[in-house]
């Protein structure tokens, strides 16, 4: 179009052109408008993706935190939080204040404190003064009072020696002799329930030898006996409570869920293994010299038809298809291998952002058929992964892990009361773990049978938040006490 001569139109013309440039400038002007809302409205979405990937980034930073925790495949999280080779026990030697979690003592910062709830007194006492400790001017009366509130124990007691008369009977019917029981006096030994229970604790909760127990007895209360009386006591204390120990496995045995983990321990100077099956409200100990499927089989019985969480020991998926592999082993493992292998990188990254983003997605509470879908989304990705066939050495060995175990990773998506990580078993081989490093060796099958039924006492009822003391007293006075012939580690299948 060429330029306009304007001083060749007409005022008519002049006019028109005029009304045309006005229409569209009009209309420039509204595009204009349109252009600056969409701009608007891209703005706004740009900014509430900002802030979802910031919600989102500060969730996966919390949760990888979590992860960082796993260290090594195989050292035991007390070990794995501390950031050291030493031992829990060294550590508390060394210092009473240091944690071996990685965190620091006390409450976070912003949290109020929390004071214990000072107890009444039972007895009040006037503390008075008669004259100034500077000049000696006598006191007319006080004036005012500054409260204390003291808690002490008192003096330890000697013992207290009863003689128990039991009578004893013989029925004119059918001749049966009966001997009368009270529940202070146990039907054997000399010793009574408190020692008994005192002996236990201060053996599996105090980790004393026995010679120091006896020294403890000596001490606070002038009760002479030797070690072996000590190890004795403990052994009744054992005795007594192991009607209750089979009544945990039966627990057990009925349970959902149980993890379930196993590590070494001498017997006699040769390898053993304590086993431990934890659920949510009870964990139960078995020493065996074999650490085969044959334990869990004989624990909780060939029909047990319910999950096992566990690592991936070869011995689990023999006794049971029904299993959830921990995801905590997998993910140190493959940290491991990619530090030093390359090629393994896009594996551990694929693993922890599918486990990130798992644990993520099921905290949106989703249904069942959701799950159902996700599972099968996830396992389609697992096995996609281990497909790769360009890989050798540590890398082939960790997808071949994988892959071992491709059914059995992701039965937590589907199942709401399964764990992912078997973190529970190995938090309760812990107090086991302590216990061999000061024991050594359990000398034979007595020391197995007295080793896993007072550990798995003290464990269950302090589960259960009951006071170990009172229990095993309870136990004791039940006279319910297993014969020292029975007293071995084999648990009998149930029927």
């Amino acid at each position: 179009m060429g330029a306009v001569n304007w001083e060749d139109l007409d005022e008519e013309e002049l006019l028109s052109r005029f009304l045309q440039l006005e229409e569209r400038i009009d209309k420039l002007e509204e595009k204009l408008i349109q252009k600056n809302e969409q701009i608007d409205e891209q703005a706004e979405l740009i900014e509430k993706q900002d802030k979802l990937i910031e919600q989102q980034s500060e969730r996966i930073e919390e949760l990888e935190a979590q992860l960082r925790k796993y260290e090594n495949p195989h050292t035991p999280p007390s070990k794995r939080r501390s950031g050291t080779d030493e031992s829990p026990t060294e550590q508390d030697d060394e210092d009473d204040d240091v944690r071996t979690d990685g965190g620091t003592p006390g409450r976070k910062d912003g949290h109020d404190p929390e004071w214990r709830s000072p107890p009444d007194p039972d007895e009040e006492v006037d503390v008075t003064c008669d004259c100034c400790p500077e000049c000696g001017e006598h006191f007319d009366e006080s004036v005012g009072v500054s409260p204390r509130l003291v808690e002490e124990i008192p003096d330890p007691q000697p013992p207290e020696v009863t003689q128990y008369n039991r009578h004893c009977y013989q029925c004119d019917s059918c001749g049966t002799e009966t001997v009368a029981t009270h529940p202070d006096c146990p039907d054997e030994g000399q010793f009574g329930v408190n020692v008994i229970a005192q002996s236990a604790l201060s053996r599996y909760d105090h980790r004393l030898p026995y010679r120091k127990i006896a020294d403890r007895f000596e001490q606070l209360h002038g009760l002479e006996l030797s070690g072996a009386s000590a190890w004795h006591a403990t052994e009744r204390a054992a005795r007594a409570g192991r009607c209750e120990y089979e009544h945990i496995r039966q627990e057990i045995q009925d349970a959902e869920v149980v993890h379930i983990d196993e590590t070494g321990v001498k017997r006699d100077g040769e390898q053993a293994w304590i086993w431990t099956f934890k659920t949510a409200q009870h964990t139960l100990y078995a020493v065996r010299e074999s650490r085969g499927s044959d334990v869990p089989a004989e624990v909780l019985g060939e029909d047990f038809a319910g999950t096992v969480v566990c690592d991936g020991w070869t011995a689990y998926p023999a006794f049971s298809s029904n299993l959830q592999r921990c995801w905590a082993h997998i993910l140190r493992e493959a940290e491991e291998v990619a530090a030093d292998h390359d090629e393994a990188e896009p594996i551990y990254r694929y693993l922890k952002q599918m486990f990130v983003g798992l644990q993520s997605w099921l905290e949106t509470d989703p249904t069942d058929r959701e799950r159902a879908q996700m599972h099968r989304v996830a396992q389609r990705g697992l096995e996609t992964l281990v497909e790769r066939s360009d890989t050798d050495g540590p890398v082939a060995t960790l997808l071949a892990k994988i892959g071992g175990g491709i059914d059995h990773w992701l039965t937590f998506v589907g199942e709401p009361a399964v764990s992912p990580t078997n973190n529970a078993a190995e938090n309760a081989l812990r107090e086991a773990v302590v216990l061999r490093k000061i024991i050594g060796t359990l000398r034979n099958d007595r020391g197995m049978f007295v080793h896993e039924t007072v550990l798995s006492l003290l464990a269950t009822w302090r589960q259960q938040g009951r006071n170990p003391y009172d229990e095993l007293k309870r136990v004791v006075r039940n006279n319910e006490m297993t014969s020292r012939a029975q007293a071995v580690p084999a648990v009998e299948p149930s029927g």
